[in-house]
């Protein structure tokens, strides 16, 4: 609980600064795996990442009734993305550490689904999940879905480049146990965005459908990923929080106010809190900064 105690601290205390071996395929399950890229039209300018393509631009988007189809990183997110050639080595190093510390936890306590979290919105909670789903699947080469679970504001889809005409949402409002539309970004990575946006998700997100699609991801994924709702602010983050093994709850340096942290881990119990994230910290604050350019082949 120390570590956890001080990263409350510090939450309280920092300034804030502007910067802030592969599983076999799985069976036939439960979810739709659109595969890749559309083949059809003119083949994009791209920037190929460490296990998977940025895109410059966006894809045509797909005909109705079609599968939902991945086109790539939106280049605009891509600047904050771990694939990115341009990725600062410090960026790609800290979620690697952080990856590594879910892969001990993991062996420790058979974690396999996990929710990432803030106490209130703007912490940067969406940017952490996508960023350590990439990480697990690229660099330690685990098979990850990652789950768009803020029904209200879903916002992942448009980092992928891909529609939000089906989703979660979708397969909450279903009476039938049908399929649940995932979309396959890479050969270790799946994304199920959120789905068209819903004004009032708590029906589904309290339903047994909810608990029944993440334990049937566990049952066939590494680790699913889930971006939750801030649990400080709604009750569908809460909701969300019941169905998953863990939690990673997100802070933003200088902004995210003590009390709202600190209600957020007292709700959540900090015995399920795996650890918290401290974003946009400035960079000369972590230790071992210029070592990290130094083994990446750059001065300091």
């Amino acid at each position: 609980m120390g570590r956890i105690d001080e990263a409350l601290r510090r939450s309280n205390l920092d300034a804030g600064r502007d910067i802030g071996a592969p599983p076999p395929a799985p069976s036939p399950w439960l979810f739709e795996h659109h595969e890749g890229r559309d083949a059809a039209g003119p083949v994009p300018s791209s920037v190929r990442g460490r296990g998977a393509e940025v895109r410059t631009d966006r894809p045509a988007p797909a005909e109705d009734g079609k599968p939902t189809r991945w086109g790539g990183f939106d280049a605009v997110a891509a600047e904050r993305l771990v694939v990115s050639t341009t990725a600062p080595p410090l960026l790609v190093e800290q979620f690697r550490s952080l990856a590594a510390t879910l892969l001990q936890a993991q062996h420790e306590r058979s974690l396999k689904s996990v929710i990432v979290t803030s106490a209130s919105p703007g912490d940067g909670k969406s940017y952490v999940a996508l960023n350590l789903a990439l990480t697990l699947s690229d660099s330690y080469q685990r098979r990850v879905l990652l789950i768009d679970a803020d029904l209200r504001r879903p916002t992942l889809h448009k980092v992928f480049g891909v529609r939000n005409m089906r989703g979660l949402g979708d397969a909450l409002a279903t009476k039938t146990n049908g399929n649940v539309a995932a979309v396959e970004i890479t050969q270790s990575l799946a994304l199920l965005p959120a789905g068209r946006p819903e004004p009032n998700p708590l029906g589904g997100l309290s339903s047994h459908r909810m608990t029944q699609i993440v334990a049937d991801a566990a049952s066939r994924f590494d680790w699913v990923m889930v971006d939750s709702p801030p649990v400080g602010v709604l009750a569908d983050g809460r909701l969300v929080f019941e169905t998953v093994d863990a939690a990673i709850l997100v802070v933003r340096a200088g902004v995210t106010r003590f009390p709202d942290l600190q209600a957020a881990a007292d709700m959540m119990g900090r015995e399920r809190i795996l650890g918290i994230v401290l974003n946009a910290v400035d960079p000369g604050e972590i230790r071992g900064e210029g070592y990290y350019r130094h083994y990446y082949g750059e001065r300091p």
